[in-house]
């Protein structure tokens, strides 16, 4: 598959003089074929392994800028190995050296994120994991043994690759680093000890057998209920331990753990856990790192926010967008190489923030609000404005399904409601519109992805029932560009009124099909033949036969709740 390696370039020859030279950094190689050639891996990627293999080989007498430059001097038997692993050609060196292949997972994030619904203790939250999975990670690793051994890290996950003998101490040294500064993240590690050879020709096979041991490892894992200890700093933030709580007071975040201290907020004292007091301490100093990306990307400076009433739109609504990729498992069983594995682990991640970003830019502009509750892999969750949300899910999808070619797709599941419905309860009907969205893809060979919404107009989210939809929902993206399309149009045509498209769905939803039938031509006559005309476009029916209802699956159902539920969030200029 195209989407696990870099594409030729035109400047290769000058970007490795470059390079040579000292003008570009390895990091600006990441999008180089090796040789410039088609289905070679990224040479920025075979630098390293070549760095990392004469480092286990040789860690005592390491020398990395010496053999950064030995690359392209020498032909040495670390390079012919690597050549041939590229091109899969026989090679039986280094069966005899033996490494510890490490794989890391922080799982069940979104139920570390979503204790509460405060925008800031969630923002702290991100913050702290992506703080553990990159930085940290690499710390721990560069103050131990070369940067070059963490091959990725990223979207929760970690692959290393160290010298034998180390895997066993470094899985045992992250779990604890993560555990003591999170407290409560869920993660583990499992190493296994194969030979280099094995690791660059059979590494499907060692990747599968390693990833049971981690889900195995999750399996047996233990945490504890009430996690508490000292630690004075979270990077540079300071962690105040001034004021302790009461014997068994209960945190007022969480409402799960025991407290321990009591901080000031807005709404006065309040007794929080330990793993709540650190969210929350470093959610209001920092500013989301996704935000802070999006910033640094288009050179923008937005609004401060500080909770979803900063994100609502002109009504109240905000809407959760939940998405991720399709046929994820099919390319992650084509991955033969670790070259295969670190680009398209790098990719999908890149892939995936400059879809969400372009989307939200193009849509929402240079004043955009919007906050990124999770973001990389192929792991999409925002909140955004609600009367803008479907044109950037729609935007989203495409740009992410356009950048893999349509290898890969993205379905997203899309809650709307008022913004001060719980996140936790919307992310949960998000899920499920994701799971219903995903269904229409799974059979399909159309290289689109798909998107479901559900819009909560009560804060009674009990009202919701997913078996009693029936409509346009879940549609693929290519036909929900046209629904898009065709709204907009309608919101600028003065024959259109927001209040008849009203009538005919409470009209649709209480009288008897032939009574509604009856009503509907009716209301056409009165009124303006245009509504049939863009019926017929959004759900290419036939402008002959339609009088008010579709038939769909053997039934008539209405056309009118989807197209009342997308009118108000839809934009119209």
């Amino acid at each position: 598959m195209n989407c696990l390696r870099p594409q030729v370039v035109k400047d290769y020859d000058e970007k490795v003089k470059k390079f040579k030279d000292g003008q570009l950094k390895l990091e600006d190689l990441k999008d180089v074929p090796f040789q410039n050639k088609e289905n070679m891996p990224s040479l920025h990627d075979v630098f390293n392994m070549y760095v990392l293999i004469r480092y286990i080989k040789s860690k005592e007498n390491f020398d990395r800028k010496r053999y950064y430059k030995d690359f392209f001097s020498s032909d040495d038997e670390v390079k012919k190995f690597i050549i041939d692993a590229v091109k899969n050609n026989k090679n039986d060196s280094f069966k005899d050296i033996k490494v510890d292949l490490v794989k890391g997972s922080i799982y069940k994030i979104k139920k570390y994120f979503l204790e509460n619904d405060k925008i800031k203790d969630i923002r702290g939250g991100s913050f702290i994991i992506d703080y553990l999975n990159v930085e940290r990670t690499k710390e721990i690793i560069g103050a131990n043994f070369i940067e070059e051994c963490v091959v990725y890290a990223g979207g929760g996950n970690v692959i290393l690759l160290l010298p034998q003998g180390e895997g066993q101490k470094i899985c045992q040294t992250l779990e604890e680093e993560y555990t003591r500064v999170s407290l409560t993240c869920m993660n583990a590690f499992e190493y296994i000890t194969v030979s280099l050879n094995d690791f660059f020709f059979n590494f499907n096979s060692i990747s599968r057998q390693l990833n049971d041991k981690l889900e195995e490892r999750k399996k047996l894992k233990l945490y504890p209920i009430n996690p508490t200890n000292d630690l004075k700093f979270i990077k540079e933030y300071k962690l105040d331990f001034k004021r302790k709580a009461d014997a068994k007071k209960e945190c007022n975040l969480c409402n799960v753990r025991d407290a321990h201290y009591v901080i000031a907020t807005s709404e006065g004292d309040i007794n929080v856990c330990s793993s709540c007091h650190r969210k929350t301490t470093v959610g209001r100093e920092v500013k989301g790192i996704f935000i802070k990306e999006f910033e640094e990307k288009f050179g923008l400076n937005l609004p401060n926010i500080q909770t979803l009433e900063d994100i609502k739109d002109e009504r109240g609504y905000v809407a959760v967008v939940y998405g991720d990729g399709n046929n994820m498992g099919n390319v992650v069983m084509n991955i033969k190489t670790p070259f295969e594995m670190m680009y398209f682990s790098r990719k999908l991640d890149e892939i995936t923030k400059n879809s969400v970003y372009k989307a939200i830019k193009d849509v929402l502009g240079k004043d955009a609000r919007f906050e990124v509750i999770a973001l990389g892999g192929d792991d999409v969750f925002i909140i955004v404005p609600a009367e803008r949300s479907l044109e950037i899910s729609n935007e989203i999808i495409k740009n992410f399904d356009s950048a893999f070619n349509g290898e890969i797709t993205m379905s997203i599941g899309v809650c709307i409601a008022k913004y001060n419905t719980p996140i936790k309860n919307m992310f949960d009907i998000a899920q499920s519109m994701l799971k219903s969205a995903k269904k229409i893809t799974r059979n399909s060979n159309r290289k689109t992805g798909s998107i479901d919404l559900v819009v909560l107009e009560s804060n009674d989210i009990l009202d919701f029932n997913l078996s009693e939809r029936k409509g346009l929902f879940p549609i693929f993206q290519s036909e929900f560009e046209n629904v898009v399309s065709v709204i907009k149009e309608m919101k600028k045509d003065k024959d259109i009124d927001r209040s008849q498209l009203y009538k005919l769905r409470n009209a649709a939803n209480t009288l008897e099909d032939i009574e509604f039938e009856l009503f509907y031509l009716y209301q056409q006559n009165r009124h303006s033949k245009k509504y049939t005309e863009y019926v017929s476009r959004i759900f290419e029916g036939n402008n002959c036969v339609f009088s008010g209802l579709l038939n769909k699956n053997g039934e008539k159902i209405s056309p009118w709740n989807d197209i009342v539920n997308l009118y108000d969030y839809i934009g119209g200029e």
